[in-house]
């Protein structure tokens, strides 16, 4: 493809608790090195992986992943295994969490007093938690104490969810944000070239209305999650578009002064008023935008290359079919981090050095190298694109993206959006303002107003 590059991940995998799988039984894992340093340590191995000092003698750690259970239960266990090697005495218990109900289990377990030692969380759910002071600081813990194990993390990745200029988790497997797939089915049945498709939102929507007219009103050519709160999706959209969505001091939102973010406003709403999106996008979370494109009914779909084992167990004819190339991009044509997996650690463990040295030892390059060939994610430490995985590509669908994930991650940034204080309020103002001016229930500057009025007022409120 001519246009094939990086593609970004969200979430996939899973498993819980069982007999650990031989390496050499998994078929479905081709990319699998049975004889690597993850798979076949040595004490020298162990020796290299002990970096964190005065981990607690006896410390018994609970790590919470989640929607990771029960397919990579013999990765998860793997890790495990190796750890307690590493550290001996140390003991983890695994307590996998459905991706149902995550955050909300999360939050529980706060209020409870008894969360897990290690938890994988959303980059867009840490700001809740770091705010309420939960959340170990690991600028000091990690940063300043081990100043050589920080510099391996991708920036962008660390520091794309911070409160008060503090990060309070790890990052741990990353998502690029610049591919997407297309439904070769579609393309092939409409007469499409790859000169066809969109490379900006502007036309976009001018090619959104192109496939409804040409396919009859048969197909769609893409779908949003609108109705998912985390991420703060449509501000994502104003800084593809060049447009600042704080001022210089980051005291209060600008946004909704911009020209360009109610031009953004006004083609969603009118995509949407012309059925040339889905309705259902207002409502639709990533998973049912997934099925959309499954289902046959979308022609691209912007989603983690992870997720696409969605599309072959809904239906293994689309998938066969699927091709990738660039993502649509605005106008500032800038590589932002896609979604970031992380590990974040409460203030409150009993065992901090321990906890830190697990979530230290899941994301070292081996580790995450190991983790990359299980499944298409990408990792956090840099140093996992010098093994030579990531210098060839391979027969799957995603494999020719592994090539291009180094050079991405060592120069993409965030987009900067997901340092609010109370962020769950600001998600649904977000969310709720977004979704007024797209019914037409205000106009799309009276509804960006408000939504950066409410803003500030939390700003105001909260610093």
């Amino acid at each position: 493809m001519k246009r094939l590059l990086n593609v970004f991940l969200i979430f996939v995998l899973a498993l819980t608790a069982a007999s650990i799988v031989s390496a050499e039984e998994r078929e479905d894992r081709p990319n699998r090195d049975p004889d690597g340093v993850f798979w076949n340590p040595g004490e020298e191995q162990f020796e290299a992986w002990r970096v964190i000092d005065n981990v607690e003698e006896g410390a018994v750690l609970r790590f919470w992943p989640w929607a990771l259970t029960p397919d990579f239960e013999d990765y998860l266990n793997q890790i495990i295994a190796n750890f307690e090697a590493t550290y001996p005495g140390v003991t983890v218990l695994l307590e996998g969490q459905p991706a149902a109900g995550a955050r909300d289990n999360i939050r529980n377990s706060f209020g409870a007093g008894n969360p897990a030692d290690i938890i994988n969380m959303s980059d867009g759910w840490v700001a809740e938690f770091a705010e309420a002071g939960v959340l170990l600081n690991m600028d000091e813990a990690i940063g300043e104490a081990y100043p050589e194990i920080r510099e391996q993390y991708v920036d962008g990745a660390w520091q794309k969810v911070t409160f008060e200029g503090t990060t309070y988790y790890v990052p741990w497997y990353l998502s690029l944000s610049n591919a997407m797939a297309v439904n070769g089915l579609i393309f092939d049945e409409l007469g499409l070239t790859e000169d066809d498709l969109p490379a900006t939102w502007n036309e976009a929507y001018a090619f959104a209305e192109r496939i409804r007219e040409e396919s009859d009103g048969r197909y769609h050519a893409f779908s949003f999650p609108w109705g998912e709160l985390a991420g703060l999706g449509v501000l994502n959209a104003f800084v593809g578009e060049g447009v600042p969505i704080f001022n210089e001091d980051r005291t209060e939102v600008i946004f909704n002064q911009s020209p360009e973010a109610v031009a953004v406003m006004d083609a969603y709403k009118t995509m949407l008023d012309n059925d040339h999106i889905p309705r259902g996008s207002l409502r639709d979370d990533v998973r049912r935008m997934i099925d959309r494109f499954s289902e046959g009914e979308i022609l691209l779909l912007m989603t983690g290359p992870q997720l696409f084992r969605l599309i072959e167990e809904n239906n293994p004819e689309v998938y066969d079919s699927l091709f990738l190339v660039n993502s649509i991009v605005g106008e500032a044509n800038i590589r932002i981090i896609g979604g970031v997996q992380t590990l974040a650690i409460p203030a409150s463990t009993e065992f901090p050095n321990a906890a830190v040295a697990f979530a230290t030892f899941v994301t070292n390059p081996d580790v995450q190298t190991a983790f990359s060939r299980e499944v298409p994610i990408f990792s956090s430490n840099l140093v996992s694109y010098e093994d030579p995985f990531f210098q060839t590509d391979g027969e799957q669908l995603t494999d020719s993206l592994r090539p291009l994930a180094g050079e991405y991650f060592s120069t993409a940034t965030d987009a900067g959006i997901l340092d609010f204080p109370s962020l769950s309020e600001v998600e649904q103002i977000v969310v709720g303002e977004f979704q007024a001016a797209l019914l037409g229930v205000k106009s799309s500057q009276e509804a960006l107003d408000d939504m950066a009025s409410r803003i500030n007022d939390i700003l105001a409120r909260d610093r």
